[in-house]
């Protein structure tokens, strides 16, 4: 993890976010994945990686004056489906979903509250799909009946059956 000044959390607007609340700390985490697999003689073999969401963790010290409003704020941000955008020293990371917000309260911190908030990259995917070709479904029973008219059922006896499962078709 990478420790970073951080300069604030926006919103989809650029207005700062939890503006009551001074940001200490931001660990920032960039990844990925190596796809590994296994082969015969007993090795692993490494053939791509994936790119991992980016995750921040951010602290924040929020005074005695603010953090009953601050802390409703922030609560009502990981309930919403908001997205922020965090900037720090090193980067500016878009489309962050606020995940946790965990915190300590304990008699010597009477004065103020540190949370620490869990932000996760939102990657958005599009899926796209195509119909395939009458020619390229296994089953031709499995195939669009939208080209083909009325259909009637087929009714198939259950001596036929019988009889075909004899014979071996």
């Amino acid at each position: 993890m990478n420790e970073t000044e951080i300069y604030g959390i926006y919103d989809s607007d650029f207005n700062l976010m939890f503006e009551n609340a001074i940001n200490m700390k931001a660990s920032v985490f960039e990844g990925s994945k190596l796809m590994e697999h296994p082969i015969e003689d007993g090795s692993t073999k490494t053939d791509h990686k994936i790119i991992l969401p980016v995750e921040i963790e951010v602290i924040l010290w929020i005074s005695e004056a603010h953090y009953k409003d601050t802390y409703s704020v922030i609560k009502q941000a990981l309930y919403s489906d908001s997205s922020f955008q965090v900037n720090t020293r090193v980067g500016i990371y878009s489309n962050m979903i606020l995940s946790e917000m965990p915190h300590e309260e304990s008699p010597d911190q009477s004065g103020a509250i540190i949370i620490t908030l869990s932000l996760k990259e939102a990657v958005i995917v599009t899926t796209q799909y195509q119909a395939l070709t009458s020619r390229k479904v296994k089953d031709s029973k499995d195939t669009s009946t939208v080209n083909r008219g009325e259909q009637k059922p087929v009714k198939n006896s259950v001596a036929i059956g019988v009889v075909w499962d004899l014979l071996g078709k």
